[in-house]
C-alpha cells in the first residue's frame, strides 16, 4: 500500500518519523507530502494533483488545528480525486475550529464546557459576566498544543487578546474556568471504535493547562466504559476516523469534552504506555483500506 502523510513538518518530527517507520515495518511505501509541493488541477471535469511522487492510495492528513485554507482545499482535492482519506475534509474543516467543533458536539448531546463566541471587547466583558466573572479561559479558535490559550483574570485585559488574535474577523472563544484542584484531565486516543491508550495529565505547578507541550505530566490511565463511550461518541459526532479526545472531569465527577483533535500527537502516550501507537495507526489504515476494497 502507498501511504501519504500530509504534513508541514519534516521526518524528524516525532509522529512523522514513527509513522514512516511503522509503515516500512509493515511492508508499505510511505512518504511525507508537504502541501507547498502540491498543485491541484481542474480540467474538463477531471481532478488531478501534481507534485514529486504524489500518488498515495491512502492519505493521512497530519497538519493540525493551524491548517490553512490552502491545505484544507488540497485535502478536499485529494478526496475528490479518489484518494482514500483517514479523516476526511468535512471532519477536518469542523475540528480545526474550536468553536465549530464544540458546537457540533453540543448539538449531538455531548457535554462541553459553557462556552461563548465573541468578536469584540464589549461582548467579551459580557461573556465574563455570563460565566460568573473572572477567571475565565480565553482561546484562539485555531491553536494547538496549549498555545493561544489564556487565563483571563482581569476583564480589562480582554481587549488586548481581541486585537492579538483578530477576533473581529476570526472570533474568540471564552469558556468557564475549571480549577486544577480536584480536576482530572484525560486524553483518549481513538482509532475507529477502539481506544488503544489513554493518559491522565497533570498541569505543571502554576499552570492551568495540562498539555504535555506545556510541561504537563502524563501517566497511563484506564478509562471507565462510560468515558470510553463518550470519547467514541465525540469522535463519531465530528465524523472522524482517528482522534485525540480531551476530557476534563471536575471534582464532582462531571465530564466535559474540551476538544477533539484530528491529528493528535502520541509521543507522550507512547512514552507512558509503552505501546507502539504508530503501528496501531498503520494497522487501522490497513483495515480501513481492506474494507474499502472488499478484502476479507
Amino acid at each position: 500500500m502507498n501511504i501519504g502523510i500530509l504534513s508541514a513538518r519534516d521526518r524528524n518530527y516525532h509522529p512523522n518519523q514513527r509513522l514512516l517507520e511503522a509503515s516500512r515495518k509493515r511492508g508499505h511505501e510511505a512518504r511525507l507530502i508537504h502541501p507547498k509541493h502540491c498543485r491541484s488541477l481542474l480540467a474538463h471535469g477531471d481532478m488531478t494533483i501534481e507534485g514529486p511522487g504524489i500518488r498515495p492510495e491512502v492519505l493521512l492528513p497530519r497538519i493540525g488545528a493551524t491548517i490553512n485554507d490552502y491545505a484544507l482545499a488540497l485535502i478536499r482535492h485529494f478526496e475528490l480525486s479518489g484518494t482514500q482519506l483517514i479523516n476526511g475534509f468535512p471532519a477536518i474543516a469542523l475540528t480545526r475550529d474550536k468553536f465549530l467543533g464544540l458546537q457540533t458536539l453540543a448539538a449531538g448531546g455531548i457535554p462541553v464546557p459553557r462556552s461563548i463566541l465573541v468578536s469584540n471587547p464589549g461582548n467579551l466583558e459580557r461573556a465574563v459576566e455570563d460565566l460568573g466573572g473572572c477567571p475565565v479561559v480565553v482561546k484562539a479558535l485555531r491553536s494547538r498544543q496549549g498555545e493561544g490559550v489564556f487565563l483571563l483574570e482581569h476583564p480589562s485585559d480582554g481587549a488586548e487578546l481581541v486585537e492579538r488574535f483578530d477576533a473581529r474577523n476570526l472570533g474568540l472563544l471564552v469558556q468557564e474556568y475549571i480549577p486544577p484542584a480536584g480536576r482530572l484531565d484525560v486524553r483518549l486516543f481513538v482509532l475507529g471504535d477502539w481506544i488503544p491508550a489513554a493518559a491522565a495529565l497533570t498541569p505543571q505547578e502554576g499552570n492551568f493547562r495540562a498539555n504535555i507541550h506545556q510541561n504537563g505530566r502524563a501517566r497511563i490511565f484506564a478509562p471507565e466504559p462510560a468515558l470510553v463511550d463518550l470519547a467514541i461518541k465525540a469522535k463519531r459526532a465530528l465524523g472522524l476516523d482517528i482522534a485525540g479526545v480531551d476530557i476534563i472531569i471536575d471534582r464532582n465527577g462531571g465530564p466535559r469534552v474540551i476538544e477533539v483533535n484530528y491529528s493528535p500527537g502520541f509521543k507522550g502516550l507512547e512514552a507512558v504506555s509503552g505501546l507502539d501507537i504508530a503501528a496501531e495507526i498503520i494497522h487501522y489504515v490497513e483495515r480501513v483500506h481492506a474494507r474499502k476494497n472488499g478484502d476479507r
